[in-house]
This record gives structure tokens, sequence and C-alpha cells, in this order.
């Protein structure tokens, strides 16, 4: 549907605004006139109530906002600011938090234009209220506001009959949630019927059959332990936090940490290069030009980085090498990188089991294998155990003809060998001689993708206007390259680009790409290539999550785990003009399309690696531990410092045994509340105190053994007489007080005040009360759970508050289940077709 429906210029009148000064009126920001300064909307005072609020001719899709600006950079220009929208004006939808920056190039934000589960959010008002201007206490301007999107009948029409669909199904599932807590099974079923609403799933309904209907405690226990098993709580579990849990395989050599001990971590100056349009790898090093003082003020030796990268027990210090894994066994294998001095090619496994390195060519470009190179890509192939590696970065002095071929090689694991698969890759339709470019592999059709990177210049030209390597497909079996998508283009997919992160999700048989840079526009978009089309297809992910993305950085690292449908970003180095070096890692679910931070680190800790970039971290999916090698610690007083250094990364979160658990012992209490509440059931209470419930109880948690302890005292605190206790109201018991207190009210006035107190005693109930809905009558009394023809048949107090207290303890319970409005996992990204 994306690509029926063309995005247009959306019009729009002033609706209202808080305040303005002098001309500066609000009406000022339908036109573009960079120019002139007294185009624009200044208000009149810095109070967080500013604001102007946009009215659509009609009701549309609005996917982006752009803000013009004056011809150079204003104070009073919106350092933050919030956008609200919606179809109603006093029920407005937060759709962005941003800012502008202080210069004169007009920006474009996208706007959330899509719900939660990825259906169409159509808006009639669009309200922007300043938050921060760039000057101290100054008043807040916006020169030009320009919404594009999409405003066609039939998509708004279609978008709103499925919202307000929506909204109907959640008004019915709150009658049926009300009918069914007060006993009205036939007006229950008959609305369910009728409207085809599912009140929930068929564990939750059987569980409140056994529960809150019969109080069979241990059925209900069985039915939430089968509700684990089958994975109704896998939703539940996906929200929970996780716990970085860091591991030290192998420390930092002896040379590398008496460099370390030297300087501390600061940011890094920009780059002074030669040529102000020449290009550099941040994988390698940014700042090539630079010479490296030691510690006594002399050129630092670059002896040991030779040494310590030819060693045989383990690799040496780099940045801008390669580390995959064998899903299979668990092994990893190293490629190549950047020590500080000069380009590697030794290739390296580890045995995740021993916990050892084996060297397993020291020198792959003497045994027919590729040259020394840093910045490169290199996928594993686990159904035939090959390495495959392509690209790599050469500085001015190497970009000579003999050079610039792209070579594809492969490294076979069980005969130990490299072989040349293509010398040059654009010869075969396949890309140029690239870097920072992203590699995936799909095992099952045997086919590479690979996508971006910044193509190196052949000539003085190509290197004043960047190119970008577009997305390609080789075919291992056929031997053969296919472009999948130019540099160039204006099709709904993603823009080529550096930097950035692609991943190939292969259950889903999607590939996923995220963020990066385009000559100087920093992206934070998150596009998926259908891999299963014959033209391919690619959309992009419009769900906006509730928390931002991840901060742009540079040697950004992702990792997938296709089990929980999760994307991993760490990142390197900050885009900031500081350059700060820090890692943070943030987790993206695909199910609930939602950034979570759960890992930052900007300071040196021994329990944790030191802040890098140009590392590398790849993922485990089997075994679910990341593992992180090498990288650039970025020290200003030794830039060609590198990291030799080997960490594990276990992310953790609760057990759904854990939440069995919890339920288990909250389902057994509840069980003992009930028999202590009757003195004649007091002694099986006390057995199931003893047996039940304390074999659910974890002895060596202070806090469970104390309530434990305290649970006795339920015992012999007794339990209120039905008489003095307060008797829940039925509707005949609300419909009877209400005729008594008519009667009382006729009779005060006649001056029966003895009638009058019968009535309210209810001595003299004689009035007919008139039937309703799906209650008839005549006999047979109907099989509905409000029993009774009046107010006396009511379930006496007792049972009402047992049946009171199984309803909190299942609203409880229910917690953990997938809410009935949320589609299956599988389903999630597929809305966004609708």
């Amino acid at each position: 549907m994306d690509n029926k429906y063309e995005t247009v210029v959306l019009k729009y009148t002033i609706h209202k605004y808080s305040s303005y000064s002098a001309n500066y009126l609000p009406e000022n920001i339908m036109v573009n006139d960079p120019p002139d300064q007294m185009s624009r909307w200044f208000t009149d005072s810095t109070t967080p109530s500013q604001f102007i609020m946009l009215k659509l001719e009609a009701p549309a899709i609005v996917e982006s906002i752009m803000f013009g600006k004056y011809i150079k950079g204003h104070v009073s220009d919106l350092k933050k600011f919030q956008i609200f929208g919606g179809t109603d004006e006093n029920n407005l939808s937060l759709l962005l938090t941003a800012g502008l920056k202080m210069d004169y190039v007009a920006e474009t934000f996208k706007l959330r234009h899509r719900t939660s589960d990825g259906l169409y959010l159509p808006v009639k008002y669009i309200k922007i209220v300043p938050l921060q201007s760039w000057g101290p206490a100054y008043n807040y301007t916006i020169w030009y506001v320009e919404l594009q999107g999409k405003n066609h009948e039939d998509l708004i029409n279609s978008a709103m009959d499925t919202i307000n669909l929506r909204k109907e199904e959640e008004a019915v599932r709150i009658l049926l949630k009300h009918l069914r807590r007060r006993r009205y099974k036939d007006a229950f079923e008959a609305l369910s019927r009728e409207s085809g609403v599912r009140l929930e799933g068929a564990a939750q309904a059987r569980l409140w059959n056994a529960l809150v209907e019969h109080g069979d405690y241990e059925r209900a226990e069985q039915i939430f332990d089968e509700a684990a098993k089958d994975g109704e709580l896998d939703w539940y579990m996906s929200w929970q936090p996780y716990t970085p849990e860091w591991q030290q395989l192998c420390g930092c050599s002896a040379e590398v940490e008496e460099r370390l001990c030297c300087d501390e971590a600061t940011p890094i100056p920009p780059s002074r290069r030669s040529h102000p349009a020449d290009l550099s790898c941040a994988d390698r090093d940014p700042r090539l030009d630079l010479p490296e003082v030691g510690v006594n003020g002399a050129e630092a030796p670059e002896s040991c980085y030779t040494s310590c990268s030819n060693c045989g027990s383990r690799p040496g210090p780099r940045g801008g090498h390669q580390l995959v894994v064998d899903p299979t066994s668990g092994t990893l294998y190293l490629f190549g990188g950047w020590n500080g001095s000069e380009d590697l090619d030794d290739l390296w496994s580890f045995n995740t089991t021993t916990e050892r390195w084996t060297l397993l060519c020291r020198h792959s470009g003497m045994v027919g294998g590729p040259t020394p190179r840093s910045c490169h890509k290199m996928v594993f192939d686990p159904v035939h155990e090959r390495l495959y590696t392509l690209g790599r970065y050469l500085d001015n002095a190497q970009r000579v003809p003999s050079n610039m071929n792209s070579d594809l090689y492969m490294y076979d694991v069980s005969s130990g060998a490299w072989s040349l698969v293509c010398g040059d890759t654009a010869a075969a339709g396949g890309p140029r001689l690239v870097f920072d470019h992203q590699m995936c592999l799909d095992p099952d059709t045997q086919t590479i993708y690979v996508f971006g990177g910044r193509v190196l210049p052949a000539n003085t030209e190509e290197l004043a206007s960047p190119q970008y390597s577009g997305l390609y497909a080789y075919y291992i079996a056929r031997n053969t390259w296919q472009l999948l998508l130019p540099d160039k283009h204006e099709l709904p997919a993603p823009q080529p680009r550096v930097s950035h992160s692609m991943l190939f999700h292969p259950v889903q048989r999607r590939l996923y790409m995220f963020a990066g840079q385009r000559n100087k526009e920093q992206l934070v978009d998150l596009w998926w290539w259908d891999c299963e089309r014959g033209g391919g297809g690619a959309r992009a992910l419009c769900a906006a999550p509730p928390r931002a993305p991840p901060p742009q950085g540079f040697t950004q690292r992702a990792t997938l785990d296709p089990d929980t449908d999760e994307i991993h970003v760490l990142s390197g180095m900050s885009k900031e003009k500081d350059k700060r070096v820090y890692n943070t890692l943030w987790v993206f679910s695909l199910r609930r399309m939602t950034w979570t931070c759960v890992y930052r680190n900007d300071c040196i800790t021994p329990s944790e690696p030191r802040p890098r970039f140009a590392h590398q971290l790849v993922y485990d999916p089997v075994r679910k531990i990341h593992y992180l090698f090498g990288g650039n610690p970025g020290t200003a007083a030794n830039p060609r410092l590198r990291l030799d250094d080997f960490w594990s990364l276990r992310l953790r979160r609760a057990s759904v045994q854990r939440v069995v658990d919890s339920a288990r012992a909250a389902l057994r209490e509840a069980r003992y509340r009930e028999l202590a509440a009757s003195p004649q059931l007091a002694p099986s209470a006390l057995q199931y105190l003893r047996n039940d419930l304390r074999a659910v109880t974890d002895h060596s948690d202070p806090q469970q053994v104390e309530h434990f302890q305290k649970l006795a005292t339920v015992l012999f605190a007794g339990s209120e007489k039905p008489e003095s206790s307060a008797r829940a109201l039925s509707a005949r018991r609300v419909r009877a007080l209400a005729r008594r207190r008519a009667a009382l009210r006729q009779m005060a006035h006649s001056g029966d005040m003895a009638q009058a107190l019968a009535a309210v005693l209810g001595a003299d109930d004689t009035s007919f009360e008139p039937t309703e809905p799906f209650e008839e009558s005549s006999s047979p009394t109907p099989d509905t759970w409000d029993v009774g023809n009046d107010e006396d048949d009511a379930p006496d107090s007792t049972e009402w508050d047992e049946r009171s207290n199984r309803m909190k303890l299942y609203d409880q319970l229910c917690q953990y289940f997938r809410p009935s409005t949320v589609p299956p996992a599988a389903d999630v990204t597929d809305l966004v077709h609708l």
C-alpha cells in the first residue's frame, strides 16, 4: 500500500496559537522566504504554554514535517520542540520530540504516523510546542513549516474505518469483562456471539473457569504451567529488562597495558588531512596523518605491534578486523585488521569450549589468500564451513591500478586452504572495491548480500564526488552477481550508505538495514528487505518507538537474535563535535517496535571492557553469547594504539520458570487463605501450609521465609461474622433498595412510619419488578451467573468475597499473558502492509 499512494505536500491553515510579537504573525510560517527576517512566527514570551496549531483541509497521514530557516542561524530557533497530532484538537498524541540545528539548512523530520500495532494514524490537527530556544531565555521562532504525507480519500477512509473498528472492539471487550464479572452469563455469551469479539485467549478462559468459577486451584496451576510451556508468557518475558554480564576471556597484552597506563581515554581531535576531499576509514584510523607520540616524546616504536600480531598464542592488537562465529560449533574466526602501523592478514580461530586461540594462517597472502587488509567484511557459511571475505581500505599511496580490483576470497575450514573466488567482482557484475560496507549470508539459498560502503576512488573526479555501492547479491552455486538496488535511486528503499548495519533474519528471510551516513546526512532509519520475493522489496519500519533510537556513532556494531526477534546495537565513537568514545548497547524489539538501552560505559572499570571503537562484536544465536575483540581506545597520546582484549557478554533476564514459581506460590497462598478463613477447615489449612505452601517457598530468600512465617498468623486472626461484614450488592439488590427508598419517601409524607420501616426492612416487599433483557419472568429460572429472582437468593458475603479475591488473583496472573489486542510475533512487522 505504501507504493500505491503518492506522498504529497499537505495544505493547512493556522487554527490556534498562543501568542505572537508585533508583525511576526503565525501565518508567516506558511511562506518560505529565507532572506526575509520578518517572515516568521515569533512568540511574545518564553512561557511553557507557547504553541501553534495547524489544521489540515482534511484528515491525512502526515509522514514528515520540514522546518525552513533563515539565511543564517538564529538564537530564537527551536533547540527542542514537540509535535502532537490527532483528529480531535482536544485529544492529541505525541508524534515527535526533536530539535533544530542552529544553521541555515532546512531540516525534515519523520513523524509517527502509525499506531503501535502498525496501523495508519490519520490526523487533522498538528500542534507544535516549543520547549527551548538556542538563546538563553529567548522567545521562540518558526520560519516555515511544510507537511508531507498521504491524503487519498480511499486510504484515509480505510484507516479511519479500521481505527473505529478497533475502538468498537475495545468497547465490546470492556462490556464483556463487566458482564462476566457480574455473572450475566447469557448476556456475555450473546454479546460474544453477536460481536465476534474474543475477550481473551483460550488459556486465559480456562484459567478463569477453573480459578474464579470453580475455585479449583490445582487445575489453575496446571493451566498456568501448560501456558508457560506453550509460549503464552513469551510476550511478557520479552518486556523484562536485560542485565548485562561481561566476562573477560583474555586481557590486554603486557605491551598494550603498559601504554594504556600512560594515558587516559580522551576525545580525539579532528584529523588534519592533506587533501580536504580525501577519505579515511574510521575502522582503521581516523588520524592517519598524525604522528604518534611516545611516552618520552619520541615517536612510539612500531615493532611491538608487529610482534604482537604475529605471536603464536593469541591475536595481537588491532582494529578494523573481522570476527565471525560458527553457530553450529560456537567457534570464532578472526581475520586481518590494522594494528596501528600496518594491515594484517593473519587468520585465527577461537574454541569457546577450551577458550584457546589457534593460528590457522600467519600470512594468508603468501598462501593464495587475501593480502593484508582492514575495513573488509567476512561471513561464515555454516553449511559448507567456509569463510568469504570482500573489500578493503587503501590509503593514497596504495591506490594504484594493480590494487584497485575487488577480490572475493574463500577459506575452506575442513581443508584449511584459501582460494580466489573472483579476482574482480566489478567485472563480473558485482561491486567495485569498497570499504565500510556490510555483508550477510543466507545459508539456505547460498546467497551473499553486500550493501553500501564507500567506493574507493580511481581518480580525482571520483574523490571529489563520493560514490556509494548499492545492494548486490552473489549466488554461490552459480558464481554470479546481481544488482538488486543501485546507488542513486528514487525507490521506496534504503539509500546506499556507510557506517551502517545490515543483518539477515533466517526465519523471516529479511535483511534489516539500520542507520549510517550518506554524504553529510546522518541517517537513523530502519528498513527491511524481503529476500523471498524474486525482485526483492523494501519497507521502512515506520512505527515510532516510545524511546529514542541509539545516538549516531562511528563503527556501530549490530547483531540479531532470530528467536527473540531482537536487534542489538553497540555504539562506538560519538559523532558529536567532541568525538567522545563510549559504548552503549541498545536492543530493538521487532515485535514491539521499541528501543531499550541496556548498557552504557563511558569510563574504565575492571569488570567491563574499556570504551572503544573500531572493535568487532559477534553473536552466537544458539548459545546466546556476544563476543567482543580489539578496537581503538581513542587515546590522544597514543592514537595508533589498538586493543587485543577479548570479552564475552550475556544478556540475562528473569526466566520463565521464575514467573511460573511466583504464580504457583500466589495460587497456593490464595488457597491457604480461603481454608484459613473457615474455622472448620483450620486443620486442613495448617496441613496445607506445612506441605503445599512450604514446597513453593524459597528458603534461601529471607524475604520469602519471613512472609511464610507470617502466614501462620492468618489461622489465629479469625474472621468476621457474616452478620457484621459488608454485603456485596447485586443488580437486583440495587433495584430493590431503590424501590424501598421511594416507598419510604411516600410513606413518610403520609405519616405511616411503621409501614415505612417495615418496607425498609423487607417485611412488605410486594411490588413487582419488571423483567430486564436476557431475564425471563416465567419458570424455569435461566442458567445465568446472577442466580435467583430476588436479593435474598444472592450469594452471601463469604462466597462473594472469595470470588472477588479470586478475580483479583486472576487479574494478577493475566498480566503474564499476551494481551488479546496484540497480534502474534510473526504478524507484527507484516502490519505495515495495512
